[in-house]
């Protein structure tokens, strides 16, 4: 199953579709050093010579976030300078000039390079080159929404650029209020993680709001997992949107939203299989078939502290599904069947 939580290391673990060529060192026997929680300086040592020493931009771009989120010794400034000063490499200087921001030094000769790679094609660099700027020079920094894309790869660092930009927690929703309206979808998906992670009704409320009207995958993604998240606000709202045309990208966004509350939702699940309006059930269907595929995945554990009974409780509902599928009109049918169908998984 999909994750709709967008992790720090997003791209480095997507960089193993390619294989790397001969000289390079396999990063995926580093992934487990670039992932880890914590480091110690030899093991930091590891990584930064694997960065210094790559030409593969996967590589340079999964050490170099590594390093950002768990930075150097101070000893290491100079070495980092030296990349700076040496290598060609324009994504490493890059970096480089990010992680020094990140190690705490106010280092002023490195705006212009990371302006520069703040107008970057690449989400990634962009976000990181942008927040690493904010961070030398906040007052009229123009990058609010590179900062919150910036959430995706590495939410503490787009949290340090933040409260640079935005003096409370008021002036940091209002920010991600006006990212939830970018026209770039990832900007706006996460704007919408970010949101979720507030825990906050009024963060709750917009998140409702951009459920609404969110066309992109990705984006009505982040915006259902946020919504599950923040269940003890937007549970009930979520129930009464399942009315919405089933055809409309909306209602996905609500059965997911419903399905990924697990077995807090069952209930209301079993209700609105029950009601009278076509768009309730199919979409009730829906929000079973979401919470069967999360249930049977290893995302579970994001989303539910007991699995096992989450999953009993949703199969209470396989006799009102196969009913369904017997007598319902044929697009209930259909949406019932699928449900069925990811359920079976759970046996």
């Amino acid at each position: 199953m999909k994750k709709f939580i967008f992790l720090a290391f997003f791209l480095a673990c997507n960089a193993f579709a390619a294989a790397p060529s001969a000289q390079e060192t396999d990063l995926a026997s580093y992934l487990p050093l670039l992932q880890a929680p914590s480091r110690t300086d030899a093991q930091n040592a590891r990584v930064l010579n694997l960065f210094a020493s790559s030409s593969s931009p996967e590589t340079i771009f999964a050490s170099g976030a590594s390093l950002v989120r768990i930075t150097p010794p101070p000893a290491q400034e100079g070495r980092l300078f030296n990349i700076l000063i040496k290598d060609s490499n324009v994504l490493k200087k890059t970096f480089a000039a990010v992680i020094l921001t990140a190690m705490g030094g106010m280092h002023e000769e490195l705006a212009p390079l990371l302006q520069d790679a703040a107008s970057s094609q690449d989400h990634a660099v962009r976000a990181y080159a942008a927040s690493a700027y904010t961070i030398l020079n906040p007052e009229g920094s123009p990058y609010r929404d590179e900062i919150v894309n910036l959430y995706i790869y590495d939410p503490a660092f787009a949290q340090r650029a933040m409260n640079l930009l935005a003096k409370d927690e008021k002036s940091t929703l209002k920010n991600l209020k006006e990212a939830a309206k970018s026209a770039d979808a990832q900007v706006r998906a996460a704007a919408a993680q970010w949101l979720g992670d507030l825990q906050t009704q009024d963060a709750a409320k917009q998140l409702l709001k951009m459920a609404k009207t969110e066309q992109n995958d990705q984006a009505a993604a982040a915006v259902a997992s946020a919504l599950a998240k923040n269940s003890q606000w937007t549970q009930q709202a979520v129930i009464k949107e399942l009315k919405t045309n089933y055809n409309k990208k909306p209602a996905a966004t609500y059965a997911l939203a419903l399905g990924l509350m697990a077995g807090q939702a069952v209930e209301d699940i079993r209700q609105g299989l029950g009601s009278t309006n076509l768009n309730i059930r199919i979409n009730s269907a829906r929000a079973a078939a979401y919470m069967a595929a999360l249930l049977a995945s290893a995302d579970a554990a994001l989303y539910t502290r007991d699995k096992e009974f989450d999953s009993s409780l949703l199969k209470s509902l396989i006799a009102q599904l196969n009913d369904m599928v017997k007598k319902d009109s044929a697009p209930v049918k259909v949406y019932a069947d699928g449900a069925l169908k990811q359920m079976a998984k759970l046996m």
